[in-house]
């Protein structure tokens, strides 16, 4: 069978395998966090009005560890298809720094953990990848052809990267099924990059990914039953990290503008939420409802017909960056 034909019908199995261990993860999940006090009342920017269980991202973590070791072995083990070590050790790292960051996620779902402390445990995730190869080392020239090597800064930029991509998930995490259907379209567009590119380790971390976001929707979507939570920085932490090592750092697909388009929609909804509480003086970590999903709510759409323009918005968005993938493909 030809190379990217199997690779592209093992991330498929990935993300079903995937799926269904998330969907039955979950409800195991949410009984686990309302006998653990995960479960909070509807606060004032919330738009639900019952407590909902906040452990749904561990259910999806699970999954996605899961599903990767169990592929990645089945491949490299089974079909004798070669994984390359660094693919393995970017693969450990990724998964333990989503473990501590999991982790830290779960305890603020029950003890509400100050926004300072969260950044700090968020910067530590991102500086453990690091020596995991979790690093983004080239970007494209911007004044000529060719790339430019970031040297001593790929370092801090990657970190700042992981960090931003972790924060703009979670803050779009606010109604049913957004962050994660978002999540999920990402994740599938980078796994398809991932297959383009001949690199199957990340092709199944993105797939497995996807799948586990999927499964998860099932009791996420409106009326939704479990919320992401503290695990809605873990997932932007992933898409982070697999669009760092991932098929954008070929020389053909190196154009920052990929992943960027990809996580567009989280990230500059969160840069503009950053601006106005900047601008009317307010602490830009205190939530309110000046998200784009909150003034459609305004606007009269319902939350499902919300989440569904959102969807569009952020599949188109991955659609073009796939297109500027393609492109970029050929001329290299």
């Amino acid at each position: 069978m030809r190379e990217p034909y199997f690779y592209l019908g093992a991330a498929g199995i990935g993300a079903v395998i995937a799926g269904a261990l998330s969907a039955l993860l979950t409800p195991w999940v949410r009984a686990l966090a309302f006998r653990c006090g995960a479960a909070h009342a509807p606060r004032a920017r919330d738009v639900h009005r019952e407590p909902i269980p906040r452990w749904g991202g561990l259910a999806v973590f699970a999954a996605f560890v899961l599903t990767m070791a169990l592929m990645a072995l089945a491949v490299q083990f089974g079909f004798g298809r070669n994984i390359a070590g660094s693919s393995w050790k970017a693969g450990a790292g990724i998964a333990l720094a989503g473990l501590v960051l999991g982790a830290v996620g779960a305890y603020d779902d029950r003890h509400d953990l100050s926004a300072a402390k969260q950044l700090v445990v968020q910067v530590f995730c991102a500086v453990l990848v690091l020596p995991f190869g979790v690093v983004i080392r080239f970007i494209t020239n911007p004044f000529g052809p060719g790339l430019l090597d970031l040297d001593w800064m790929a370092y801090p930029l990657t970190v700042l990267w992981l960090v931003a991509v972790a924060n703009a998930l979670n803050w779009i995490d606010g109604i049913d099924g957004l962050a994660a259907g978002v999540a999920a379209i990402a994740a599938f567009t980078m796994a398809l990059m991932a297959v383009w590119t001949r690199q199957p380790a990340l092709a199944l971390m993105a797939a497995s990914l996807g799948g586990s976001l999927l499964g998860f929707l099932r009791s996420n979507c409106n009326p939704a039953v479990i919320f992401l939570g503290g695990g809605a920085p873990v997932i932007g932490f992933l898409l982070g990290s697999i669009s760092a090592v991932g098929a954008f750092k070929a020389p053909v697909a190196a154009a920052v503008a990929v992943p960027f388009l990809m996580l567009a929609l989280p990230i500059l909804d969160t840069a503009v939420v950053i601006l106005k509480r900047w601008r009317a003086g307010r602490p830009i970590h205190q939530a309110d409802k000046s998200h784009l999903h909150h003034r459609f709510l305004e606007r009269g759409y319902t939350q499902r017909q919300t989440v569904l323009i959102l969807y569009g918005i952020s599949f188109c968005l991955c659609a073009l960056a796939f297109g500027a993938f393609l492109l970029s493909s050929a001329r290299g």
